[in-house]
């Protein structure tokens, strides 16, 4: 997962696949991965590298630009734009464009078809846009890139907030029920949950708040929190004292600001499916012309967060 298109994540698949060649590795996408030029900055992309015995899963007209020899080993069922996702085995070291589905329940079944292929590592190159698919893999690797801003400062500290929210934690195990519910509700202090009739906090943010008592210890949002509700959550926190549960990290999409106010609060922010980072890659080249001293970058970043920073160009 990247802070913005043309972050750095392909290189750091590229890094990954190549530090796993003594096993079994398996690489699909979310959305469009390999390309020569990105299809909306058309700035010059890295391309995705695979060896013999690489197990891959991609939209079959994919395949038309592929300078990697192949075979196809199993076909998914799973349509795309680009074609019907099928499974190859790499014969011939090369290059290949790699266009995953469109939805994360069939991300989820493509990991598991190459997995059961015998795929020991399986990597899933993230797309900007659809971060939610991120949920389909058991950990994540965050990819902060001096493209998403000139300034050093912005992007560490976009960095850090990121990094908050994807490290959020689950909720306690008596909560997990509430995975099950499909409307907006709050939760007592004996775990209770009392339905509000809603799906969405969108344009009813007050509404909501309106509902919540003072016994309740938790609202739950199945949907997005959205910036207009952790706005008014913040401007409100005196007429409550509740947490908040959401789905997954991918769930809180709002500004830093808004984030920040929000964690400022000091109430507990919980997810029913938690993610687990496991470093942060920087890159500190832009395609778009600067760059950042890789050294300043790196202890930048580690200033802000506890987990292992790595410039996969170096190290």
């Amino acid at each position: 997962m990247g802070n913005a298109k043309n972050a750095g994540k392909t290189t750091v698949l590229n890094a990954l696949v190549g530090a796993f060649s003594d096993v079994c590795v398996g690489v699909t996408s979310i959305g469009l991965d390999g390309e020569e030029l990105d299809a909306v900055t058309y700035l010059p992309k890295p391309r995705i590298r695979l060896t013999p015995g690489t197990l891959a899963a991609t939209a079959e007209s994919c395949l038309t630009t592929a300078e990697a020899g192949y075979r196809i080993v199993g076909r998914t069922g799973i349509m795309t734009g680009l074609g019907e996702i099928v499974i190859l085995e790499i014969t011939r070291a090369g290059i290949l464009l790699i266009g995953g589905p469109s939805t994360v329940s069939a991300t989820e079944r493509i990991v598991g078809m190459l997995r059961e292929r015998g795929a020991e590592r399986v990597f899933l190159d993230g797309a900007f846009a659809r971060g939610s698919h991120a949920a389909a893999g058991d950990a994540m690797i965050y990819v902060a890139g001096a493209h998403l801003s000139a300034s050093m400062t912005a992007v560490v500290q976009a960095t850090r907030f990121a990094l908050k929210k994807f490290s959020l934690p689950g909720v306690p195990a008596v909560l997990e029920t509430l995975s099950k519910e499909t409307e907006i509700g709050w939760v007592d202090t004996e775990n209770g949950f009392h339905p509000l009739g809603a799906v969405s906090a969108v344009g009813s943010a007050d509404a909501v708040l309106d509902k919540i008592p003072p016994e309740a210890a938790w609202i739950y949002l199945p949907k997005a929190l959205g910036p207009t509700f952790a706005k008014r959550f913040v401007e409100r926190r005196d007429e409550h004292q509740v947490g908040i549960v959401v789905n997954d990290p991918f769930s809180i999409v709002m500004p830093d600001d808004v984030l920040r106010h929000l964690l400022l609060t000091g109430r507990d922010i919980r997810v029913l499916h938690p993610m687990k980072v496991l470093f942060v890659a920087i890159n500190p080249f832009s395609p778009a012309g600067h760059r950042f001293d890789g050294i300043r970058f790196s202890e930048a970043i580690r200033s802000v967060t506890a987990l292992p920073v790595i410039d996969v160009m170096e190290e």
